[in-house]
């Protein structure tokens, strides 16, 4: 192992497993030795690169443009609905101590 591949390896500690076809172990093999990486750190790359998306757009809403309009011009809208103006007026039901 290369001096810069053992100074990596050193600060990991966890383990994670995967099972895969024989096709797809000989394809992910492929791409790793095509990047000039080994296996382990081919697969950690690409799950870190599809979790840190996953992980990014939780904390977005995507819609389209016309929707976003459309929710934002309702949000600006102060016209009282009667019926939820009724609903706050009622007393609650649950109270804070």
């Amino acid at each position: 192992m290369a001096t810069a591949a053992k100074a990596r390896a050193r600060g990991k500690s966890e383990r994670i497993e995967a099972r895969a076809t024989a096709d797809e172990a000989a394809v992910i093999t492929r791409a790793a030795e095509l990047s000039n990486s080994t296996v382990s750190a081919f697969v950690v790359g690409a799950a870190m690169a599809k979790a840190e998306t996953v992980v990014a757009r939780a904390g977005h809403t995507l819609m389209p443009a016309e929707q976003f309009d459309a929710m934002i011009t309702a949000l600006d809208d102060a016209t009282p609905i009667n019926e939820v103006v009724e609903l706050a007026k009622r007393p609650r039901r649950i109270v804070r101590r």
